[in-house]
């Protein structure tokens, strides 16, 4: 049974200071996974870095295979199974470049037992499971051999979000996507990965996806993307979707009353009013006004936009409409023309 994770973090802050810009320090660590015809390059953020530059050879003469990277991997395609290839990663910033890090060598080879398996029908809205991805929101990818040697749930602890999770990593178009979870439930099998789509690519028609479970990559899948996809998180098995204004969650034993505001959390919005940075929550940033209805009846919408405290998680409060009869009435939303999922209200 899939399964959604979301975490509430705190926040610190940080005073900046303006500070002298020297040349950075090589990336470290680096590390290699080979694959089939390819090899993924990772490092280590260097403080101070504005980019990173690739460097490979297989003849003992180096040359630069991707400048300008400003994420911490790369993936090189079209080598040759069974030849040896060496790589080192270079920091920049306005000052120059660094000196090289340490090299590290990788043989791709043919896919193994351990190869990541997944499709696009896979990757769906991690609220309702409808197959599909919009930028910023929650998506679970569904598949096999995601991770190697997990046995249950390994989750983030803090944000941003890291891009590593019990060695998996996802490349997202050329971003490492920030990662809820990574699970492999004991009962049935079920392997997925929870992560967000970076925000980055809102406006493309699609995005390649790449998985690294530590010890090969997967194939690359094309996945189409779209402007909006809402998905209503269901918060218990009668698939009740609202909470009170006490965050409680409304149900039988506790139904809604008609008038009163009630909130939403849900995923695949699209785009906001100011754009957080991937892995990072977005306090205070809205919507489009989406439609609400509860019953067939339109209903006030008050709020919506990204919940503060969570990552591509949305909140959309709105007010039942006063003339709602009594019983379990079902709610949708819409926006961009999308209708989510639908979700159980109970009324009073």
């Amino acid at each position: 049974m899939a399964r959604t994770f979301l975490t509430i973090f705190g926040f610190v802050g940080v005073l900046a200071t303006t500070v002298a810009q020297s040349v950075p320090a090589p990336p470290s660590p680096i590390t290699v996974t080979p694959a089939n015809q390819e090899v993924w390059v990772a490092w280590g953020a260097s403080a101070g870095a504005a980019s990173y530059n690739v460097y490979a050879t297989n003849t003992g003469t180096y040359t630069k295979i991707a400048s300008n990277v400003t994420t911490l991997a790369y993936i090189q395609t079209g080598l040759t199974n069974g030849v040896d290839y060496s790589y080192y990663v270079t920091a920049v910033n306005s000052a120059g470049e660094s000196l090289p890090s340490l090299q590290i060598d990788a043989t791709p080879n043919p896919p193994n037992t351990y190869l990541p398996s997944f499709t696009a029908a896979g990757i769906t809205n991690a609220a309702s499971f409808t197959q599909g991805a919009t930028p910023g929101s929650i998506i679970t990818i569904f598949g096999t051999h995601l991770s190697t040697n997990l046995i249950g749930l390994q989750t983030a602890t803090a944000v941003p979000l890291p891009t590593t999770i019990y060695h998996v990593s996802v490349m997202v178009g050329n971003v490492l996507a920030p990662l809820f979870a990574v699970d492999k439930d004991n009962n049935t099998g079920s392997e997925q990965i929870n992560l967000q789509v970076p925000w980055q690519f809102a406006g493309q028609a699609s995005v390649p996806v790449t998985i690294n479970n530590g010890a090969t990559i997967s194939a690359t899948v094309t996945v189409p993307l779209t402007a909006a996809q809402p998905g209503i998180f269901l918060l218990d098995a009668d698939k009740d979707g609202f909470l009170h204004g006490d965050n409680s969650v409304v149900n039988a034993a506790r139904p809604a009353q008609p008038g009163e505001e009630v909130v939403a959390y849900l995923t695949g919005m699209g785009t906001v009013s100011s754009t957080p940075a991937s892995g990072s929550p977005g306090p205070g940033t809205t919507t489009a006004t989406p439609v609400v209805t509860v019953g067939g009846t339109q209903a006030e919408v008050k709020f919506s936009g990204l919940s503060a405290q969570f990552v591509g998680l949305y909140q959309v409060n709105f007010v039942v409409p006063p003339a709602t009869a009594a019983g379990t009435q079902s709610v949708t939303v819409s926006i961009h023309g999308v209708t989510s999922n639908s979700a159980n209200l109970p009324v009073q």
